[in-house]
């Protein structure tokens, strides 16, 4: 007898986010800033949740974006979120360029996930017992969190500009992200895993891995100038970064002797202004034994480390 496959293709997303409380009861103060966007004060009043969830996305993705730059010249740091306007997104840099897409796509993938984990009301993803939820997951979250995205950051512009034109094209492309990274997953049903029938469904990458992929975009962003067009996932800015040696430097760890991080050498990072090496001893459990019963036994153990810092 030939074996019979039945393949389903539905969207779900890996939940990945881990919160001990979620609330529902309304935006906090940082959601009701006097210069945050008035589509997020309006939502604030309609859609709590589904605001908390995308705020929380993108505070995520600016960790994500400090940790992956933290060894270049612009760093990622002190720049606030989208949702308070921050001065560097007054300009079109590169950087801004970044900024604009990992927002989107934080924000897309935080109301995806808080949707199939059923925190937010108004999401048709909450454990509803609907057909294939066992094995296919949600089908809506991604979408939904990518309409959240868009509905919650994009602007309308009283006058048109290059600005805004760029600002709306990297938006779409942070969004977009989230659907390029999306990972396709398969389960077997029959007896003893013949595999008789097969559900396929897609989920979302973790964010850490959309964050990777928009950092490599943003090594490879594209220059606009005049009526030039760029294909929706890329990265693109219209004018020139700041001299990164403007800024403040001091405090900066870099690696003094260039063993691990060629990007982070010193003498780049700290723009020829000097470093200072100090000695750091960590304390720390190890050669953790379990003993019965019922005690975790643990020898305090200590790391010698050598660390550099920008003057």
């Amino acid at each position: 007898m030939s074996q019979t496959f039945l393949e389903i293709i539905v969207i779900d997303v890996s939940l990945t986010i881990d919160r001990s409380v979620f609330y529902f009861e309304g935006c906090g103060p940082d959601l009701l800033h006097s210069r945050a966007f008035r589509s997020i004060q309006i939502a604030c009043r309609n859609q709590p949740s589904t605001v908390i969830a995308a705020f929380e996305g993108i505070q995520d993705a600016m960790s994500q974006c400090a940790d992956r730059m933290r060894f270049q010249q612009w760093d990622c740091t002190n720049v606030g979120h989208i949702m308070h306007d921050p001065p560097i997104l007054k300009y079109g840099y590169r950087e801004s360029a970044l900024i604009w897409a990992l927002s989107s796509a934080g924000a897309a993938w935080g109301v995806a996930t808080a949707c199939a984990q059923g925190w937010i009301d108004d999401c048709s993803c909450a454990h509803d017992g609907q057909p294939g939820w066992e094995y296919g997951g949600c089908s809506y979250s991604v979408q939904h969190g990518i309409t959240a995205s868009r509905k919650l950051l994009t602007k309308t512009p009283v006058v048109r500009s290059p600005l805004r034109s760029v600002e709306k094209h990297n938006l779409k492309a942070g969004r977009l992200a989230v659907k390029k990274t999306l990972i396709a997953s398969c389960k077997c049903h029959g007896v003893s895993g013949s595999c008789q029938q097969k559900t396929c469904w897609k989920k979302t990458a973790t964010l850490d891995h959309i964050t990777d992929y928009l950092v490599e975009k943003y090594t490879r962003s594209k220059k606009l100038s005049g009526n030039q067009k760029a294909k929706n996932a890329d990265l693109v800015f219209i004018e020139p970064s700041p001299d990164p040696c403007q800024q403040r430097t001091a405090g900066r760890v870099c690696a003094w002797r260039n063993e691990t991080h060629t990007q982070g050498d010193c003498s780049r990072l700290c723009c020829g202004k000097g470093f200072k090496i100090k000695h750091e001893v960590i304390h720390y459990k190890c050669d953790c034994k379990f003993v019965w019963c019922c005690k975790l036994v643990c020898k305090d153990c200590l790391q010698h480390r050598w660390v550099s810092t920008c003057n």
